[in-house]
């Protein structure tokens, strides 16, 4: 593994510093629904500018960069400040599958839309009972004599829920079938009356996640990803790219992060206290392992072909280290980390979820247990 950059990856990194440098977004406004709104006007702006889906084949409206400049796009992106795009769920997760299982149809119906920002898409895959285990799904599609579905149950924690168009939601087509199998993907129009979202306010105050109740939402039959019964598959490339990229910007987050924390530590005299430097020491090494393991799972990606398991190795790495900083920000900080409505206790708040989201750890612990080291299956 070799990293360093080439000159064609320098020169794509200067470009794109050069570029978010002169077109930023501008001051984040006050309320949820304003703030998306900035969101979805900066992720035009990233597309006029050609930076919307860096990792897209041009043939789909992308840049056609590589797996390297595309790592490179998120750390810069992160480093620069600037937030994610409103549809960034589109861009990495339902845009990327529909390369790999959509019809040419399919293709062209939603591709573009999703790198605009003009439709913006959610992830249906979670339900109360079944946690993490995505196998466990209950919610029921049941085909009708013209080839739709009519699908009945109910998805939580659908991030952005409140402003999407589609839903990649899987359903169970057979209900006779294993766990793994009888799950059906389906593109779900959210704005039939049969679809009613309900927002989930969380300890920091905002609406990030939602509940879906669906009462014989209709699907049409085009509206099948990868064929009926087949939406296992489908789900693990969807799921495969999430955790893939997410690595690369949390990565220069956290070291951003740590880097502040660190000045405040100097500043009022905290980093003469050797547990406060071991500590700060800890989490710098944890962010160097993160990004380095981030760009070996890169590495076995373009020997590969597509994302491995590895990307849950460093969700899982990421979410226990962000905890980790937030909670020892509190003490390095002082009061104004346990302050309502202050950057710091924002991120202690908010940290709270990490291990949950994107897959619990401790799903994330087995997956690589059983597909990374190859141990024996958990009981």
């Amino acid at each position: 593994m070799d990293l360093t950059f080439a000159p064609n990856e320098a020169q794509f990194r200067d470009e794109l510093r050069g570029w978010l440098a002169a077109n930023g977004p501008g001051p984040e406004p006050e309320g949820e629904d304003a703030q998306y709104a900035w969101r979805r006007d900066w992720q035009r702006k990233l597309h006029e500018g050609g930076w919307a889906g860096v990792h897209w084949p041009v043939e789909y409206g992308g840049r056609g960069a590589t797996l390297v400049e595309s790592a490179i796009f998120y750390e810069e992106l992160a480093r620069s400040g600037h937030p994610l795009p409103a549809n960034v769920l589109g861009l990495l997760l339902g845009g990327p599958t529909l390369m790999v299982w959509g019809t040419d149809e399919q293709k062209e119906r939603y591709l573009t839309p999703i790198l605009s920002a003009e439709e913006i898409w959610c992830q249906g895959f979670s339900e109360p009972d079944a946690g993490s285990d995505f196998a466990a799904v209950k919610t029921r599609a049941v085909e009708q004599p013209d080839g739709s579905f009519r699908v009945t149950g109910q998805k939580v924690w659908t991030s952005g829920a409140q402003y999407s168009k589609w839903c990649m939601l899987v359903a169970r087509t057979d209900s006779g079938a294993a766990k793994h199998k009888g799950l059906t993907y389906f593109l779900m129009d959210m704005g039939q009356p049969q679809v009613q979202v309900r927002p989930l306010v969380q300890i920091t105050g905002e609406s990030e996640f939602n509940e879906l109740f669906l009462e014989d939402a209709v699907i049409p039959a085009e509206n099948v990803v990868g064929g009926v019964g087949n939406g296992w598959k489908v789900a693990l490339t969807t799921l495969m790219n999430e955790r893939a990229g997410l690595a690369f910007g949390l990565q220069v987050r956290l070291r951003v992060m740590i880097d502040e924390l660190t000045q405040i530590a100097a500043e009022n005299g905290q980093l003469e206290d050797p547990r406060v430097a071991d500590q700060l020491g800890e989490l710098h090494l944890r962010c160097e392992i993160l990004r380095l393991t981030a760009y070996r799972g890169l590495t076995a990606t373009m020997k590969y072909g597509q994302p491995g398991p590895e990307g849950s190795l460093t969700k899982w790495m990421w979410s226990e280290t962000n905890q980790m900083l937030t909670q020892f920000a509190a003490d390095v900080v002082g009061p104004e980390a346990l302050t309502m409505g202050t950057k710091w206790s924002y991120e202690l708040l908010r940290a709270r979820g990490n291990t949950i989201e994107g897959g619990t750890t401790e799903i994330l612990k087995n997956i690589v247990a059983e597909r990374v080291l190859g141990l024996p299956k958990a009981k």
